[in-house]
């Protein structure tokens, strides 16, 4: 089957969707011929991957993720593919405590680092959070604290068969876009950050549907974060209907150069954010702020982005959400 599939690929032959759903569930059930495999994603990556063969792959590890039974009118995971290169602060974490402010339930699906500095998991372990906190601790902080991280490791077994091969491999795949798209928390919301247009394109094609509203974005300067220095491109998905547009930073006063929300070590990266929930108003602020604020429109907590900034200051001048990272802290505190 492998072969039949891998020698239709390099002709640049689109696949179905069972074809590729198939191939998978027998890998990923039995024997994977890490050779022929590694030249299948190669090979898919080259021609490009479509709507159909990246909704299988989906589908196949979702079916064998571990998911969460945990039901709100207002859950959301605000995260991005990563890869974008750029290096930046972890802006999305960042974003996510302060979402947790309000009357919405964040599942941060998230892992470590793989392209950049630090990941997810790297800055809130270094802020004392238990990144591997178990079910019944994860669903009690979403319901108590509005707040809870979901390792991806945990979560998804299947992924451990592949995760040698891709190391190996070295190239973006089409795994490199699947993590936004595996939450094992069922979203009603969802914010997406995308490492370039197309990547953008074949991820809200892939989503459509599936949430009750979705954004999927990508800046003009490469991030998969809303900018603070250029516009960024957003596919906005609601009742399977695809709108797109563009927010610029300039129309809320803001503008920074890319370079002044650079990332560095988990460690660093803990102090920043910090920094930003204590008020100090740097560009990392800002950054913060819009995405948060973005988010919150998007969540329907909010009526247009300016108002989500101007709450998202809110709950940041106030302390409010500095005392959330308290309480996070305490909650997730590691060995507790």
């Amino acid at each position: 089957m492998l072969i039949d599939v891998l020698e239709a690929v390099t002709n640049k032959k689109d696949l179905e969707y069972d074809q590729v759903k198939n191939l998978l569930d027998n890998i990923l059930e039995g024997e994977l011929d890490e050779i022929k495999f590694g030249a299948f994603l190669a090979a898919l990556k080259t021609k490009g991957e479509t709507e159909k063969e990246i909704s299988a792959f989906v589908d196949a590890f979702y079916d064998r993720a571990k998911k969460l039974n945990f039901d709100h009118q207002r859950t959301i995971d605000t995260c991005g593919t990563g890869g974008d290169g750029k290096g930046t602060f972890n802006i999305s974490t960042a974003a996510a405590i302060v979402l947790s402010c309000f009357d919405v339930k964040v599942a941060k699906h998230g892992n470590r680092s793989i392209t950049s500095n630090s990941g997810s998991a790297d800055i809130l372990e270094k802020l004392g959070i238990d990144i591997q906190a178990g079910e019944d601790k994860v669903l009690k902080g979403l319901e108590e604290l509005n707040f809870a991280f979901l390792f991806a490791p945990l979560y998804h077994p299947a992924m451990k068969k592949v995760a040698n091969l891709r190391r190996a491999l070295g190239i973006r795949t089409v795994f490199n876009i699947l993590g936004p798209l595996l939450n094992p928390v069922p979203l009603k919301y969802q914010v997406v950050g995308t490492f370039s247009f197309d990547a953008q394109e074949k991820v809200a094609s892939v989503l459509r549907g599936k949430r009750k509203k979705v954004a999927v974005i990508h800046s003009l300067d490469g991030l998969d974060e809303i900018s603070i220095s250029k516009k960024t491109r957003v596919l906005e998905i609601q009742d399977k209907n695809i709108r797109e547009y563009y927010i610029d930073p300039k129309d809320y006063g803001i503008e920074f150069d890319t370079s002044s929300i650079k990332g560095f070590s988990p460690e660093e990266n803990a102090r920043i954010l910090i920094s930003v929930l204590e008020g100090e108003k740097s560009p990392y602020f800002w950054a913060v702020v819009l995405n948060c604020g973005f988010a919150l429109y998007i969540c329907e907590v909010a009526k247009d982005v300016e108002e989500g900034i101007k709450l998202s200051s809110k709950a940041i001048e106030s302390k409010e959400a500095y005392f959330k990272l308290k309480e996070l802290q305490q909650f997730y505190k590691s060995g507790v």
